[in-house]
């Protein structure tokens, strides 16, 4: 695979996508930001969990005239997970809005549910933000006329392509509010190919990541095992998802059924989840970095506090996230 070079529409920073080994090199950027009306916004578990994805959907926006460049960097919401969070995530944020107005842009298309909503959020306390959209990444590809193949589904999922796949749409806690992904979603699988299962959209259940992030690993496991379980019992082919985390997540810690994200249905391109690293190897701030490989002259990275951390802050935002009632139904979040 060819090496990728883009220049982050909201930084000016010139990065470059190694494809075969799954690092980037950044050189910082200088002067004013290009205009852009509309920008693709992959989120963090993205670029770290399908590199050649990320690629391979900006080159079908950008051809379509649906995106004019990309932004790699964060939403913010990791870094409420860090001592002094709030104040933290409330910093970049800020920073954020001015890079967003200066550049001018209209539209933001987010392919990941936290940085949907999270964008969201932020946009809402500041009057500059009130013309900027924040789509999101399946519905645009719907709208534009994309499906799923049943044939490469089939491929992808049983090894023959002639075979039928019913799928299990697992819908992911951030998305609870607007349900946009949810619709997208199901929009692009063919008609007859997908079942919901017992607990859906608002009262979905969570995949296990945020629970897992605060180190409750017997909540996360549970979490992934109800989800396993309930598409076993639609006597589904595998569960889908339309975010990157809860693919992660079901396929790590659950043993029922496989899982998939449906940008490895639409581009033929399944993730190795053996092979992947540490989760959040690479993540974008402004000044700083994680994981990249920064050129000489171009500021230093930083020691990222992750979501490994067993800190307050981190346990409280998983308990607000996610919670089961005694049987299981209850199942609240963001």
């Amino acid at each position: 695979m060819e090496d990728r070079i883009f220049i982050d529409a909201l930084t000016g920073d010139t990065l470059t996508f190694m494809l075969d080994t799954g690092d980037i090199v950044l050189e910082r950027g200088e002067g004013e930001l290009q205009h852009v009306r509309s920008i693709f916004f992959p989120g963090c578990s993205m670029i770290n969990y399908a590199m050649p994805l990320t690629t391979a959907v900006f080159d079908t926006l950008f051809d379509a005239e649906l995106v004019d460049g990309i932004s790699v960097l964060c939403c913010g919401k990791i870094l409420s997970y860090e001592p002094n969070g709030d104040e933290v995530r409330r910093a970049f944020e800020e920073e954020l809005l001015d890079h967003i107005a200066a550049a001018g842009v209209e539209r933001i298309i987010c392919s990941c549910p936290n940085c949907v909503k999270a964008l969201r959020d932020a946009f809402a306390s500041d009057p500059r933000m009130e013309h900027v959209e924040v789509a999101v990444l399946p519905c645009v590809l719907a709208e534009a006329g994309y499906r799923l193949d049943p044939a490469t589904c089939g491929l992808l999922i049983k090894g023959d392509p002639e075979a039928p796949v019913l799928f299990c749409p697992h819908d992911s806690c951030p998305d609870r509010e607007y349900g946009e992904l949810a619709d997208g979603l199901r929009a692009l699988i063919p008609e007859g190919m997908w079942r919901d299962p017992a607990h859906t959209r608002s009262r979905s259940i969570c995949c296990g990541s945020l629970p897992r992030a605060a180190g409750k690993f017997e909540k996360a496991d549970k979490c992934a095992d109800i989800n396993g379980t309930e598409a076993v019992d639609i006597k589904a082919d595998a569960i889908i998802t339309a975010c990157m985390s809860c693919d992660f997540q079901l396929n790590m810690t659950q043993s029922h059924i496989q899982c998939v994200h449906y940008l490895e249905m639409l581009y033929s391109w399944r993730i190795d989840w053996a092979q992947v690293g540490q989760w959040m190897k690479l993540r974008f701030l402004f000044k700083d970095t994680l994981g990249a490989i920064v050129k000489e002259g171009s500021s230093s990275g930083r020691a990222f506090k992750g979501l490994d951390d067993k800190t307050p802050a981190a346990e409280i935002l998983a308990d607000e996230d996610v919670s089961f009632s005694e049987t299981n139904t209850n199942i609240i979040g963001e």
